[in-house]
């Protein structure tokens, strides 16, 4: 045999060797290890000194996996809040608990009420956009009615053309941007955003996008077909948006 194939054999015997006995050599050190560290940390010395110290690392420890968690939770509130202008209002997380049957009719139930201040007509987002209104409170539940309900309309700004609509949803659960100025230079993929004219809603709350623009029935004004920024089945954590309690409380629907 060759000295190129005797190497060949060789590397393949240790290869094998490795392979058998890699996990119970890992296994053992890290025994070893953690024997070390539990015994480092753990068992109490003749010092007072060392175990003083020793009871301020462990206590160090805990209080920065509790630091950690709460820097985690900031993190998903901050990005809920993110690209909202929410001005001084307190927001509140809620759980989405069930759906009632039909998104344009139907309601979201979330797990935050009265006892929680929360109010009838409060503006409920999520991390993309609006999701709808208050519209009924019990003491740990509320009903949140979608912007798909017919029912609900909201004054609205596109940007960045600046045209002003009132924000409907017809009986398919389709949004739309209507009396919108015929003048007004308003493109596909503009931004619909909630304005400041109402009272309910505070103004710069993302909506949706501008997906079509047609004449109204009356030809007076424009008509525009909305795809919502929120995807209302895939919804499970909302924030509420509680009453702001320096200014006036007005209503609008």
């Amino acid at each position: 045999m060759s000295n190129k194939g005797k190497r060949l054999l060789l590397y393949v015997v240790l290869s094998i060797i490795l392979l058998l006995i890699g996990p119970v050599l890992l296994g053992g050190l890290g025994s070893w290890m953690g024997a070390r560290f539990s015994t480092m940390f753990f068992n109490r010395s003749d010092s007072p000194v060392l175990d003083e110290l020793r009871d301020d690392i462990i206590q160090l420890m805990l209080e920065n996996a509790i630091l950690r968690e709460e820097a985690i939770k900031v993190d998903q509130y901050r990005i809920l809040l993110g690209i909202t202008r929410t001005g001084n209002r307190d927001a509140l997380p809620a759980r989405v608990l069930y759906r009632s049957e039909g998104l344009v009719t139907g309601t979201m139930v979330v797990d935050r009420g009265f006892r929680d201040r929360v109010v009838l007509n409060s503006v409920c987002i999520s991390s993309r956009g609006l999701v709808g209104i208050v519209s009924s409170v019990q003491e740990r539940t509320s009903e949140i009615l979608p912007v798909t309900n017919p029912s609900v309309n909201v004054s609205c700004v596109t940007w960045p053309s600046g045209a002003y609509g009132i924000l409907q949803s017809s009986s398919t659960g389709d949004l739309q941007l209507v009396h919108v100025d015929l003048t007004s230079g308003v493109e596909i993929g503009d931004r619909v955003l909630t304005s400041r004219f109402g009272g309910v809603y505070p103004d710069g709350l993302l909506v949706g996008k501008v997906m079509r623009v047609s004449s109204g029935e009356s030809g007076l004004a424009l008509k525009l077909d909305i795809e919502s920024a929120v995807d209302f089945r895939n919804t499970g954590e909302v924030l509420i948006l509680l009453p702001d309690e320096t200014s006036s409380s007005h209503t609008q629907q």
